[in-house]
């Protein structure tokens, strides 16, 4: 789970009756409570929320609003209150911004959350380089350099700094692009756990798959040469969970390239036949023969994809 801290000015703009745009603040309230975070925020940015609830409900049109009270309400209960002791005092000294911003840096690094939420990003920015990213993106990162508790080094932490519409744009993208990694992961009935290879007069592999369940699947062969073993004892563990007509190995070779270092990823391509069908598939890797592995394996989830019909084994 994620966390964030977030400012009073995210409750202040709700409240704000002489913009037309104020039932818009209320809807990223609502939106802000209902995702799955945790929220902090500073002890006075806690006490500056309740007092402009408490002043708006003697002045404002939007005291008798039960769609705002509520959204403003929901969100001011899920937030954790980090008070302000000489610590945080101390540590906001080191921030060369506004003192009350500094003191929600610093709260936010003594409570590890991951980012800031506010309205105003700006006034977190200490450079140009960091204004710029605010124009362009409405968000920045805030390197803190901090002393490793352990080694003693200094490490640095970053906090990201968004705008309460960044910070929503940048929780959907990333759903999306999990969205993403899920359907590509349904699609990929079998992945490469672990495998090992023993070479000599004979070669001896061992496999470890997984499928989308998580059961575990091991096959162990032999075979003429490393790439036949390995084809062997993945066909074994594949076979345990379904029937697929037997394959052949039509070739594998490694494409062309200028590699940089000797731990450089080497891609590797292998070619099967499969009921009376062609099908290649490559995969990289620094180890030559996982990359052979790994692209049998993806030959393999292909052919599963193709002829769905193959029945699993029970």
């Amino acid at each position: 789970m994620r966390t964030a801290l977030v400012t009073a000015n995210v409750f202040q703009n709700a409240l704000a009756n002489r913009d037309a745009y104020w039932p818009y603040y209320a809807e990223l309230l609502r939106r802000l409570a209902a995702q799955p975070i945790t929220w902090y925020m500073t002890s006075f940015d806690y006490a500056l929320a309740l007092t402009f609830w408490s002043i708006s409900k003697l002045g404002s049109r939007l005291a008798g609003d039960p769609a705002c009270q509520e959204a403003y309400q929901d969100m001011l209960r899920r937030v954790r209150v980090c008070p302000i002791d000489e610590d945080i005092v101390e540590g906001a000294n080191k921030y060369h911004i506004n003192f009350c911003d500094a003191l929600r840096v610093a709260c936010a690094r003594d409570r590890f959350v991951d980012c800031i939420v506010t309205w105003e990003p700006h006034q977190f920015a200490r450079s140009r380089e960091e204004h710029n990213q605010v124009q362009l993106n409405e968000c920045f990162t805030f390197p803190i350099r901090v002393e490793d508790g352990e080694s003693g080094e200094m490490i640095y932490l970053e906090i990201d700094i968004f705008s309460v519409r960044a910070f929503l744009l940048n929780l959907q993208q990333n759903e999306l692009q999990e969205r993403r990694r899920w359907r590509s992961r349904r699609s990929q009935r079998f992945y490469l756990e672990d495998f090992s290879l023993h070479t000599g007069t004979t070669h001896a592999a061992a496999i470890t798959l997984r499928d989308l369940t998580g059961r575990s699947l091991q096959g162990n062969a032999t075979g003429n040469t490393p790439i036949d073993a390995l084809q062997k004892a993945i066909d074994q563990a594949v076979d345990q969970q379904v029937e697929i007509p037997t394959r052949y190995l039509s070739r594998w070779f490694v494409p062309p390239a200028t590699l940089f270092g000797a731990d450089a990823p080497i891609e590797v391509v292998i070619g099967v036949e499969c009921a009376g069908s062609s099908y290649e598939a490559g995969a990289s890797h620094s180890n030559v023969l996982q990359a052979a592995a790994e692209a049998y394996i993806q030959v393999i989830n292909r052919i599963c994809s193709d002829f769905s019909h193959f029945p699993d084994v029970s």
